[in-house]
């Protein structure tokens, strides 16, 4: 390629990005006001797709203008490099500065992290005039907020309240120089002048106030609220197109003008957010931060290692804690082994078990995240004990092999006996999914054994009931009132304790942690009173649900291969080789729920999953890498942090969903649907951006189920389905009462619904 023609394709790709970039948010100002002309989104969307093919061709490091570095955070060794002489050049940093802004302003007490300001929408700082081009939320922004919105009105505002020894302090700990004392304090704090590092430097700023624990002496609370800015900044903020790509981060992008004139964007960031492996900076000139944002994020996608084949394992201490302990994957595959295997298991069967154990491994990986590791050593997760040669051997015989389903790792269980006849997953979890790989029949390969009884006196069972916050003076009886369809307790009666009914598999649960396995081993049993307590007799090991050890290992000795033995216990799924896109789990679902609401976990998450995974399927999308849902404890924290009123149910930001609390969308009745409509939203976002709001509002309530029939009406007899009117973003965004966003959203999904009607796929709706 010739220089000229080089400099050509440059200068298309940089101009590109910034002008779809300006289209997209002129479309976006205009269709707020409900004025978007067809024209307008017309040119915009041509924009959009030269953009994307002169963005697309993906030229070399050596054919842009584009400075890259990415960073092991683990080793300090580079994962990739391009232009390194740009990487070391001194810039004016633009709005990166804005994280030593905020953390001087919350340090130095200027404000705290509750402090709000409201947007005008524009500030004059040192001659410049910046204006700020994040969504108007109509309501003040907090410092989190501010910092992933990159709010100029916000942080001029706090500037000129700014002491330059505060500025200057939070700097130098940055392992930056302080500002130029003959310029003004606003003007190094938004990044405009009075202030140059290079872009290595700035990442190391990034580092430095990312990674746990961390080298600075700032406040807790003052590291919280920019991790939170900048996380926020990476999933709905001025770093968005991370989240959009799948990328899991903290990042922040700054626009600035380069030493020869024209703009220079740039970006910052480590990933993943939660515990940071890799930390990079991408500067692109010619463009804007929002324009380096997604150009490091399809770096960082098509760069990113494979995932090593390790797996984090915590060690369960005597103190209740953990040391965390990362293994090769097929030695802890091959521990795992002789922790759950039968005694006396044949090859086959220990083949079996080892790709069950992969498999529920992988699928599983990061259950403990919030722990600082994958999974740990206790019948919680996976037993481990000491490899055996053995139990090497089967693991090697199966090294990388993993059960799948519709492409993806499948989420298999199994379990030390089955009892005679396997069981649902949701009859042991309420609320999970029941995929046909898992099914409850009669196995007569395991034949109902190990049979067991036990004895247990009133204080010890009172004791582990209470253990689980059961309260109550004195626990009178205990009566099975329901059993499941494969003859296991479902629920029992508990007179004398509140709540008074627990399922089986809480009873088995809470009494194994407290009392010991060995008493009650599964919930196959009988119950009855006796002078000092009460006598079970049951059989069976375990929750019952998938591939059953005891089966499998006397399968094995008949003769029965280990792709036999997977293909009984887990029919329809398939044996694959495990490789970098099934190593990993995707998506990740997180469910936080405040401290009282913590025993509904698992019905939330599998409820969740089940749920994503059907409309993953119906709209032909791919999940991201990880999404979350927080419910908050009380309405007036969702209200608070959302902006939203009362009367609506969740909001999401990026890929974070936001709900009012579970009590509240249970008595409601919209549990459920408020979920999928959330999930709707994280799903087809990408794809309908720029349009207007009616379109992603209505494919939500389309696609969950909230389309009122043809029967139905409106308030006032109105039919929206006849109704040619759709309704503008502002009735959407800032409804004035609950009946007149129920209308909205009717209006919105009769008008989607009518598209879709003619024939339309959900994308090309406008």
């Amino acid at each position: 390629m010739t220089p000229l023609r080089q400099r050509m394709l440059e200068d298309m790709q940089l101009r590109g990005v910034r002008l779809f970039s300006r289209s997209s948010r002129m479309v976006e100002r205009n269709a707020r006001d409900g004025a978007a002309s067809v024209t307008v989104r017309t040119i915009a969307i041509v924009i959009g797709l030269l953009t994307s093919l002169i963005v697309g061709s993906r030229l070399t490091a050596q054919q842009s203008r584009i400075a890259y570095l990415a960073v092991d955070l683990r080793t300090n060794a580079p994962i990739a490099t391009v232009r390194p002489d740009l990487l070391d050049a001194p810039i004016l940093p633009g709005s990166i500065m804005k994280v030593a802004t905020l953390a001087a302003a919350l340090e130095s007490g200027v404000i705290n992290e509750r402090t709000g300001l409201l947007c005008s929408r524009e500030a004059v700082v040192a001659g410049h005039r910046l204006v700020c081009t994040h969504p108007d939320l109509h309501r003040s922004l907090r410092p989190a907020e501010a910092l992933a919105h990159s709010c100029n009105v916000f942080f001029a505002t706090v500037a000129a309240r700014l002491p330059r020894t505060s500025l200057d302090r939070a700097l130098v700990s940055l392992g930056l120089p302080p500002s130029d004392p003959s310029l003004p304090v606003a003007a190094a704090a938004l990044g405009v002048e009075g202030i140059r590092a290079s872009p290595r430097h700035l990442l190391d700023l990034m580092v430095r106030v990312t990674v746990d624990p961390s080298p600075l002496s700032w406040r807790a609370s003052t590291l919280t609220v920019i991790r939170e800015g900048l996380r926020g900044a990476a999933q709905y903020g001025t770093a968005s197109a991370l989240a959009a790509q799948g990328v899991d981060a903290m990042a922040k992008t700054g626009t600035t003008l380069a030493a020869t004139g024209g703009s220079q964007g740039l970006v910052v960031g480590v990933t993943p957010a939660l515990k940071p492996t890799i930390g990079f900076v991408l500067l692109a000139s010619g463009g804007a931060g929002t324009d380096a944002a997604a150009l490091a994020a399809d770096r960082l996608r098509s760069q990113s290692p494979a995932p090593s084949a390790t797996v984090r394992i915590g060690i369960a201490r005597q103190d209740g804690g953990y040391t965390v302990r990362t293994m090769p994957l097929e030695e802890y595959v091959a521990g795992v082994l002789v922790g759950e295997a039968a005694p006396g298991s044949t090859p086959a069967a220990l083949e079996a078990l080892a790709v069950t154990i992969r498999t529920f491994t992988v699928a599983n990986r990061g259950r403990h995240n919030a722990d600082g590791f994958d999974l740990c050593d206790l019948t919680h997760c996976q037993v481990l004990r000491k490899p055996t040669p053995t139990a090497e051997r089967a693991a090697a015989a199966t090294a990388g092999r993993v059960l799948r389903y519709r492409g993806a790792v499948a989420s298999v269980f199994y379990t030390a006996s089955c009892g005679g006849h396997s069981e649902r997953p949701s009859a042991v979890w309420p609320g999970a999914a029941d995929p046909r790989f898992l099914p409850s029949r009669a196995d007569d390969a395991c034949g109902g054994d190990p049979a067991w009884m036990a004895d247990l006196t009133v204080e010890d069972l009172s004791r582990a009931l209470r253990a689980g916050g059961f309260k109550g003076e004195s626990l009178r009886d205990v009566r099975v009132i329901g059993r499941t369809l494969s003859g296991r307790v479902a629920w029992l009666r508990l007179d004398g304790l509140t709540p008074n009914e627990i399922s089986g598999e809480a009873l088995r649960t809470l009494v194994g942690r407290t009392l010991g396995w060995q008493h009650i081993r599964s919930t196959a049993f009988d119950l009855r009173r006796t002078g000092s307590g009460f006598h079970v007799a049951g059989h069976g090991a375990g929750h019952g649900v998938g591939l059953c050890v005891v089966g499998s290992a006397r399968l094995a000795a008949r003769g029965e291969s280990a792709g036999t033995i997977l293909s009984r216990y887990f029919p329809g799924l398939q044996i694959s080789t495990l490789d970098a896109s099934l190593a990993r789990k995707v998506p990740e679902v997180l469910v936080s729920l405040p401290a009282g609401d913590q025993g509904e976990h698992d019905v939330i998450y599998n409820l969740t999953a089940r749920a994503l995974d059907a409309l993953v399927a119906k709209l032909g999308v791919v999940a991201p890498a990880r999404l979350r849902l927080r419910f908050h404890p009380t309405v007036e924290s969702y209200q608070r942090t959302t902006g939203q009123p009362w009367f609506t149910a969740g909001a999401t930001r990026g890929t974070d969903v936001h709900l009012l609390p579970l009590s509240v969308l249970r008595m409601r009745g919209i549990l459920e649907r408020t979920i999928r409509h959330e999930l709707i939203h994280i799903l087809i976002e990408p794809a309908l951006a720029g349009r207007p709001l009616w379109v992603s509002e209505g494919a939500a309530s389309y696609f969950a189920g909230e389309v009122l029939s043809s029967d139905d009406t409106l308030p006032g007899g109105s039919d929206p389905g006849a109704s040619s009117s759709c309704p503008i973003d502002r009735e959407l965004r800032s409804p004035i009462s609950q009946d007149a966003l129920r209308i909205a959203y009717a209006r919105a999904a009769a008008c989607f619904a009518r598209q879709i009607r003619t024939g339309k796929e959900w994308r090309d709706v406008f």
